[in-house]
């Protein structure tokens, strides 16, 4: 009897790790439209905490912010830029939002009653990564062998960060909203630096342990609980504030490969045992279980219903507080039509 029980006991342990390795969220329905193409946008970034696209136009020189119902730009919101955008970030409360231009930067309140810009003189010409954090922006200069991160207050008055850095690192900011992670791009072997968000600057804490080690990838991603950043070349590392395991190599997704990693990854907060995977020459998207990142189902990209959507380039996916899972592509035959689009689960 005693070995009945057992076997019942191991059944049911079989049973349930079963369960957490195949879990049955189903997609019911997508839709995908084409952007407005009165517009030709160099840059669409997902605002999550307003739940909207954010647009950097450049042709003409505009800011918009995308409807994710529709594809359409809201008139009321629509900015006309003094100067061409060379890239655009948002806070994560989603109400200020910085444009970086050559020696100057715009920012936009969303956030205000009657939504305003203001824009600033910048000792930067040319901007290679940059977050939002704390009513500032914080600019990392895409070029010059050393050179300074340089922080503005959304006030205009700035402030040039102590440590020098190699021109054209990239900046990724740590859910945390403490932590700036930024891989250098000029430098062989690569190398990242982490730095603390200050009152009005950013301060050097460390670099990653295994310098020389790895190529550490052109965008990062982090997990919702922040543990884990994942690389765009399928590596991921833990994220941590002792620098003994912050930015160990925790290993790789179970899909990606050297020669075809993601190219975009979110993950869910209302259901975080899924992340959302991208990869280049596939029009799948690819769905994880979290921590373990098995692959449990497979989703066709959404494309819109529209003689024009040809040649459909996959770009981003975005899990959203709506549940639903919204998406980025390019489409024609030039890759120069934008379109959104979302996946609603039951």
């Amino acid at each position: 009897m005693s070995g009945q029980v057992a076997m019942d006991f191991l059944s049911v342990l079989l049973l349930l790790a079963c369960s957490a390795a195949n879990p049955t969220t189903k997609a019911v329905s997508s839709k995908a439209w084409l952007v407005e193409n009165s517009v030709e946008y160099s840059q669409i970034i997902f605002n999550p905490a307003k739940n909207s696209f954010l647009g950097l136009g450049s042709n003409p020189h505009v800011f918009d912010v995308i409807d994710v119902s529709s594809g359409k730009p809201t008139a009321s919101l629509r900015f006309a830029l003094p100067l061409p955008g060379q890239m655009l970030a948002v806070e994560p409360d989603g109400g200020l939002v910085a444009v970086a231009h050559n020696s100057y930067v715009s920012f936009i309140v969303l956030g205000a009653t009657v939504p305003y810009m203001n824009t600033y003189s910048v000792p930067v010409v040319e901007t290679s990564g940059m977050v939002v954090v704390n009513r500032a922006v914080c600019i990392f200069p895409g070029y010059g062998q050393w050179t300074n991160v340089v922080c503005v207050s959304h006030d205009g008055t700035y402030e040039r960060c102590p440590y020098n850095i190699y021109g054209g690192a990239l900046a990724f900011l740590h859910p945390n909203r403490k932590w700036v992670y930024s891989p250098d791009t000029g430098l062989s072997p690569q190398s990242v630096n982490k730095f603390m968000v200050n009152s009005t600057c950013v301060g050097r804490l460390w670099e990653n342990p295994n310098f020389g080690d790895y190529y550490y990838g052109r965008h990062w991603w982090f997990s919702y609980d922040g543990s884990r950043a994942f690389l765009d070349n399928g590596m991921t590392l833990t994220a941590s504030d002792d620098q003994k395991t912050d930015m160990e190599v925790h290993g790789y997704f179970n899909a990606s490969t050297g020669n075809n990693p993601h190219i975009w990854f979110s993950q869910a907060s209302n259901d975080q045992y899924y992340v959302a995977g991208l990869k280049p020459d596939t029009t799948d998207i690819t769905l994880y279980t979290w921590p373990y990142l098995m692959p449990t189902q497979t989703l066709p990209f959404p494309v819109p219903n529209d003689p024009k959507a040809t040649n459909p380039q996959p770009l981003q996916v975005h899990y959203a507080d709506d549940g639903r899972l919204y998406t980025v592509g390019k489409y024609g035959q030039g890759g120069d039509i934008w379109g959104l689009g979302y996946i609603e689960f039951n």
